[in-house]
């Protein structure tokens, strides 16, 4: 079976992974802001209006920003920041300092960051929904019931281990009849189903899934850093 060729219900194509609006546009999930060149062939693709497809753009840039600059320590980027950025900061030093604002330094002078937190949560809605349309052909453009967002930092081993073991979804459903993963997992292709599908190494991976105790769910890590789940 070819995962192209998709038999989800006509119902629910045509319309925008994350308003629910006609869709006249095609978005990358994850965006290439949150990635490196060269990028992946194949990208996750998700139908999408003009209006979400673009409205989400300054909230990835804050956030890839964000993320590189917590990890590298620093605003002010150097060789060891990622090339787009670096570039992001240089050509737009707004978002640099929209990040500096929101830094203080604790009593041994290490930085604890702010966020901004509803743009980090916008992101991640985007990314999980449309995961979800594009491997489920499922639309939420409803609020979900879980989205936990947090740095692997901040996680302990129990919960890192929870998160990247997928433990919690031991009773995981057949995925949507005539969805992509639904093809994959009777076709010749490895079957990522209820599985983590590395994009690109170090920089992105997601898995979704269908269970009966949680319901539909994605989770994802940006950058070996920031991990997500979000659950409908």
């Amino acid at each position: 079976m070819d995962p192209k060729k998709l038999f989800i219900d006509n119902r629910l194509k045509g319309n925008c992974s994350y308003c629910g609006a006609n869709a006249n546009s095609r978005d990358h999930i994850p965006s290439r802001v949150l990635l490196d060149e060269p990028y992946p062939e194949n990208l996750p693709i998700a139908e999408s209006c003009d209006k979400c497809n673009t409205g989400f753009s300054v909230d990835e840039e804050y956030l890839a920003c964000l993320i590189e600059c917590i990890v590298q320590g620093t605003t002010q980027p150097n060789n060891k920041f990622r090339a787009k950025v670096a570039k992001t900061l240089k050509a737009r030093p707004s978002i640099a300092t929209r990040i500096e604002s929101g830094k203080v330094l604790d009593q041994n002078q290490n930085p604890i960051w702010g966020v901004e937190f509803d743009r980090v949560r916008s992101v991640v809605l985007k990314l999980a929904r449309g995961h979800m349309s594009y491997e489920l052909g499922i639309q939420h453009i409803e609020e979900p019931i879980i989205v936990d967002i947090s740095s692997v930092s901040l996680m302990t081993e129990e919960n890192l281990e929870a998160f990247y073991s997928l433990s919690e979804y031991d009773d995981i459903l057949f995925p949507e009849v005539g969805s992509r993963a639904f093809v994959n997992l009777l076709g010749e292709k490895p079957n990522t189903y209820g599985k983590w599908c590395v994009v690109q190494d170090g920089r992105y991976m997601y898995a979704v899934g269908q269970s009966s105790s949680y319901g539909d769910w994605a989770q994802f890590i940006l950058s070996d850093y920031l991990t997500c789940r979000v659950v409908w």
